[in-house]
């Protein structure tokens, strides 16, 4: 014991003096942990001001220069980050004297001997990396989530370090710039544009962003309060749909003004539309971004599609105050951002369509969803450990979009709303334009109730995966049991409903679930027992034969709509865990789906229908039965909802010869069933699935097609993903390994497509190669590319596979790699989970 106390003796001489060691072991590639506390201790007051240069062209590189200022509790060696190499620096200035610095590790090193007590300032010319600035012909748009901000120009890039930038960018005449200050000069010289922006409020390095090129603009004002929306679209049915789109901004700020007693808090709120954007939206303050087809629908939306862009737009205006406002700290709390977004959302959208059943729509969405990596091998907490910040992007998932906000709303119940929202507002006045852990949070709110805040965060935050929940019958008596799969002896403290049925009699009962056996006191007379059948509860309700059997006979026959999916949901489950026939189930959908009046459940019923098929793949008989299904729905009296759902879902599913030829002249003639409307997507969809079942019109369709697509931008995303479509698989095969470099996936939702399209179910066979070398990518495709991608990337590569020796490649893989990053295996493991359960 003396020798380690020795030891840590001559460490801590080590940790306290500051010594050239200790900071050279902080400049490992990324940012730690580590370095991030090590600065947050002594930098203060920061300021970026932000300068740079953007070409007409787009191979010609964008010059930078940043002016950094900040305070330092005392002097130290300064380290900045920049992930670029080194070529890109041209010149380093601190405190008015040129510096001596090094470059190692992706950061910028600053001798100690040059900075000073109190106010530094530092200039550094520089050469912009273009992995974060998305650069196409004639626009860019920078997106620096979660820790991007350094592969642009050198920075303190973590949450924590909040600053105010100011940014001016010299452009090419003809385009706009929007960045998340107001504009406030603007000014022409040399035949470029300058445009200077104000001063923003506090952001953290990942909120700051700027567009640039040739965009639309559309300016809209309401009660005093200004928006614009820039955008592309040239199509005059999608650009009507601009007012309503900022009706509902709108209608989201007043909102969260009035729950949060904060007006917004930021200068302006501006919109930017893009065509192939990689996100749903990014949350930019005065600059939110927005995919075009997340917010341009269709000129006949489903319900589903509309609740889809209001919740869009309520989850991105609440970032304004949970994540833009109020920051975590560091980004194994991002979740705290996410699950108000998400949360709040919910609420917003309520008074907007009150025909919804929102207790529905949140079953069928937060709890499917999460369901969907909670039940696999790869499942994580909510919030995970993060050692540093090039990890970021693993994080996030659906446990922390959609498990956080069922969580948040338990939360809420045990608090009760009027209680929840005085915490909430204190939270929000607390951490004002500063940063917060989920921590922080629990102290407040655990001053409103008795409930032992801590201890039920543990569990529900800290722990993962989910309950597996059963109705036994032992000595007489029904027993709820859960069960910890994880073998930790876990116990989830939920109220759970439970259904009781005994003849035609049925009866739903709510039941507090706090240890591992709860007796049923409704049961003792009952003949099946439905754990969850109330919809009520979050877990996989593992049902016994009776109630398999049960469930499958008289889904249908409950009036209750929420009982209705609260049984099919626990059907899936059941059929996911191998415990239900996908032929089976797929017989119950195809008997029953004509008589759902409910939108919600019918889209659920698809969306099952198509799981069925694809575990179905190779029973021609069932596909063929399910085909006929679908276009019964399509030629019936139901309404046009009804019948472009289960069309789209036919596009996913056919086969057969005859169908094919059904669909084939559908899309030649562009004659649909009476009052059945396709949009120029549905077409584009219709071709490249056609171009993979009639490979020898392959070629006739896609010109057609393309000369049918007027605007730009989709033409050439057409064009891309048409190139996964060759009926030459060696044609394909070059593709496929083409992606392997950055390069030439620098688009990514248009590369995900094409991987999709490369690994089709009726491709299988010879796709299976695709699957080692696309694994063996992961590491790469997370490193060059943004959050969502790897995990995407494994999913494209593997959804359309359901055989064996495609699930050997994965485990063949992983069983190769034992000691690879656990984050990214995973999202291996929740993107493989209906391969690793075959037998």
């Amino acid at each position: 014991m003396k020798n380690v106390y020795l030891w840590w003796g001559i460490c801590s001489l080590f940790f306290i003096g500051g010594c050239t060691q200790r900071q050279i072991n902080l400049a490992v590639p990324g940012v730690s942990k580590e370095l991030a506390v090590y600065r947050k201790a002594s930098v203060s007051d920061l300021k970026y001001k932000l300068e740079f240069h953007l070409p007409a062209q787009q191979k010609e590189a964008v010059k930078g220069k940043v002016e950094i200022s900040f305070h330092l509790s005392k002097p130290e060696q300064i380290i900045l980050d920049f992930r670029e190499d080194r070529e890109k620096i041209k010149q380093i200035t601190v405190n008015g004297q040129l510096s001596a610095y090094r470059f190692e590790k992706e950061h910028i090193i600053i001798p100690v001997s040059e900075s000073v007590v109190g106010f530094n300032r530092m200039e550094i010319v520089f050469i912009a990396g273009d992995r974060s600035l998305n650069r196409n012909e004639d626009y860019m748009y920078t997106l620096l989530v979660p820790d991007r901000a350094r592969t642009l120009f050198p920075c303190f890039d973590q949450p924590d370090l909040k600053a105010r930038f100011t940014l001016s960018l010299r452009l090419p005449q003809e385009w706009q710039a929007v960045s998340n200050a107001p504009e406030k000069d603007a000014y022409e010289a040399d035949k470029n544009r300058w445009v200077c922006f104000a001063e923003t409020e506090p952001l953290s390095t990942y909120l700051f962003s700027f567009v640039a090129g040739r965009f639309e603009r559309a300016f809209y004002t309401q009660e005093g309060r200004d928006i614009s929306i820039y955008h592309r679209e040239t199509d005059p049915q999608r650009v009507v749909q601009l007012p309503l789109i900022a009706g509902q901004v709108f209608g989201a700020l007043n909102w969260m003004e009035e729950y949060t007693g904060i007006p917004y808090p930021f200068a302006k709120y501006d919109l930017i539309i893009l065509p192939g954007f990689q996100f749903g939206g990014m949350e930019h303050t005065g600059a939110t971004l927005y995919n075009d087809n997340r917010m341009f629908l269709t000129s006949h939306p489903t319900v589903n599609e509309e609740l889809g862009r209001a919740e869009l737009i309520a989850h991105e205006t609440a970032h304004m105050w949970f994540g833009d406002y109020v920051t975590m700290k560091w980004f194994d709390d991002v979740w705290t951002k996410e699950v108000f977004a998400n949360f709040f959302a919910a609420k917003m959208i309520k008074p907007l369509f009150p025909a919804v059943n929102h207790t529905l729509n949140d079953l069928k969405n937060f709890y499917a969803a999460s369901y969907s990596e909670d039940r696999t091998a790869g499942s994580n907490a909510i919030k995970q450990d993060l050692g540093n910040l090039k990890d970021a992007g693993l994080v996030y998932g659906q446990i922390i979009y959609n498990k956080a906000p069922i969580v948040m709303q338990m939360l809420e119940k045990q608090l009760g709303e009027e209680a929840f929202r005085k915490g909430i507002q204190e939270y929000l006045d607390t951490y004002a334009y500063s940063n917060a852990d989920w921590e922080g949070l629990m102290d407040i709110l655990d001053r409103y109730t008795p409930v032992d805040l801590k201890k039920w965060s543990h569990i529900w935050v800290h722990e993962k995966g989910l309950p597996e929940i059963s109705a036994r019958k032992e000595k007489g008596w029904w027993w709820l049991v859960q069960r910890d799969t994880w073998n930790r002896g876990i116990q989830w403290a939920q109220p759970v409903s439970v259904m009781f049925v005994k003849g035609d009699s049925i009866k739903i009962k709510e039941m507090l679930l706090e240890k591992e056996k709860t007796r049923i006191s409704l049961a003792a007379e009952t003949d099946i027992v439905v754990p969850g059948g109330g919809g009520k509860g979050y877990g996989y309700f593992a049902l016994d034969t009776a109630s398999l059997s049960y469930g499958l006979k008289h889904w249908k026959d409950f009036q209750d709509p929420l009982h209705r999916m609260s049984i099919l949901m626990a059907l899936y489950e059941n059929k996911r865990q191998g415990k239900l026939k996908s032929a089976d189930f797929l017989t119950s959908i195809l008997t029953s789906i004509q008589r759902e009046e409910n939108p919600l459940i019918y889209s659920a019923l698809l969306g099952y229908l198509e799981s069925c098929c694809a575990d179905l793949c190779t029973d021609k008989e069932s596909i063929q039965k399910a085909e006929e299904k679908c276009l019964t729905l399509i030629y019936s009296s139901l309404g046009k909802e009804y019948r472009l759902g289960a069309f789209r879902t036919l596009l996913r599913i056919f086969r057969s010869p005859s169908c094919s030829q059904k669909i084939y002249t559908i899309w030649r003639l562009q004659q649909l069933p009476e009052g059945l409307y396709l949009s120029e997507r549905d077409y584009m969809n219709m071709t490249y699935e056609l171009c993979i079942r009639l490979p020898e019109k392959s070629e006739e369709m896609l010109e057609i097609q393309q000369s049918r697509i007027t605007n730009p931008d989709r033409r050439r995303e057409f064009n891309y993903v048409a190139r996964a479509l060759s009926p030459c698989a060696e044609v394909r095969d070059s593709l496929f390994f083409s992606l392997l470099k950055a390069e030439n996936r620098q688009i990514e939702p248009w590369t995900l497509a094409v991987i999709s399209y490369l690994n089709h179910p009726l491709r299988q066979k010879e796709a299976l190669k695709y699957i080692r070398p696309a694994l063996e990518a992961l590491e790469d495709i997370q490193r060059t590319g943004d959050i969502f991608f790897p995990k995407n990337w494994v999913a494209a590569t593997l959804r359309g596979h359901r055989s064996p020796a495609a699930a050997n490649s994965v485990r063949d893989f992983l069983e190769a790699h034992p000691s690879y990053p656990p984050l990214l295996r995973n999202k291996i493991l929740q993107s493989a989970d209906h391969l690793l359960r075959l037998e």
